[in-house]
């Protein structure tokens, strides 16, 4: 589930992205997000992917509060989503096998499980007999499938797909759109941005329009469907405050209002069960929270100030460097697809 509440961005050059937004993104749904250039839809993406910090508010991604997340549990994050962009960011010096298998690597799978997942996944997007071949032998909707196959790889909860059919022809878009369509049938949370809004309209989702950084439609919340509602960023012109969607007006009543009125509170969720914590990684655990109590990030320090073995606290530490190394490769995949873009 993602929680937006009271959610304001803002960037040092002036630029108010996002003014006071609330919404809610159950698990499972199928969510259009639209908007014109500039309406504050990519800051909406990176701010979800941490990718940006908040300004005001609180951002909540199956329980986790974003204010709070230090940087060293992004990775922990990210590994929930599979990311699809417009621009695909393949690396074309890898077969379409290894641009895959590249996701499954950063997050440690073993040789074993990529063979068997890979050409799976391969099949799935259409693209079983392309193992080999490179990107720039792909069509435009090819390589936007490779690029999902990519964030299907690891099995994630969410999957954020920014203009995925920008770059290919109205067919393929269509076919991205079915293939994402399954994929949520299954029970994966799907996020797309988009421009194309007879695309929106023939699908029928639930469809949030985001303008000038506010909320102006929100489908679920006005209980009408899209074909029944006129897109602002269709025509993308300003209007007046009296012809958008009476859901801007919620920013004219205090926040206290505006969180009861976004925010009802929904069925008890059937409770999940967790599996139990190592002891060193419960043992990490109490020490960040030590750390964060404190407020320093010095664990060496913690070894003369807590009443713990000292042994025991270096163990706990080299384990955690080693985890730390490992979510150090999750990273280095952003890094490296944009360095090959």
């Amino acid at each position: 589930m993602i929680e937006f509440r009271n959610v304001s961005k803002d960037y040092p050059s002036g630029t108010h992205a996002l003014n006071n937004v609330s919404l809610k993104i159950n698990d499972g749904e199928f969510v259009f997000i639209v908007g014109s250039s500039g309406a504050g839809k990519s800051t909406f993406l990176k701010l979800i992917m941490s990718e940006e910090k908040l300004t005001k508010g609180e951002i909540n991604v199956d329980g986790i509060r974003l204010s709070k997340l230090r940087r060293r549990k992004v990775p922990y994050l990210r590994r929930k989503m599979g990311i699809v962009f417009q621009d695909f960011r393949l690396i074309e010096k890898m077969s379409v096998y290894d641009n895959v298998a590249f996701a499954m690597r950063c997050v440690g799978a073993n040789n074993k499980t990529i063979k068997e997942r890979v050409p799976y996944i391969l099949k799935l997007v259409g693209l079983g007999s392309k193992i080999k071949s490179k990107p720039s032998q792909l069509s435009g909707g090819e390589q936007q499938r490779v690029s999902l196959a990519r964030a299907l790889v690891n099995n994630p909860e969410i999957i954020i797909a920014d203009e995925p059919t920008g770059n290919v022809d109205p067919e393929m878009s269509h076919e991205i759109i079915d293939l994402l369509s399954e994929i949520n049938k299954q029970g994966t949370t799907i996020i797309i941005v988009t421009h194309e809004h007879d695309l929106v309209k023939e699908f029928g989702k639930r469809v949030i329009e985001i303008h000038k950084g506010k909320i102006v439609h929100d489908t679920m919340l006005e209980e009408t469907s899209v074909e029944d509602i006129e897109l602002i960023s269709s025509y993308d012109q300003d209007i007046a405050d009296d012809e958008l969607s009476p859901l801007l007006k919620l920013d004219e009543e205090s926040p206290d209002d505006v969180e009861e009125l976004s925010f009802e509170e929904s069925a008890p969720k059937e409770e999940v069960i967790e599996p139990p914590k190592s002891k060193v990684d419960q043992a990490v655990e109490n020490i960040d929270k030590i750390v964060e109590e404190i407020e320093s990030d010095n664990k060496e320090d913690l070894i003369h100030t807590v009443k713990l073995d000292p042994a025991k606290i270096r163990r706990i530490m080299a384990e955690e460097e080693k985890k730390k190394k490992q979510d150090a490769a999750v990273d280095s995949v952003i890094d490296s697809l944009n360095t090959n873009t």
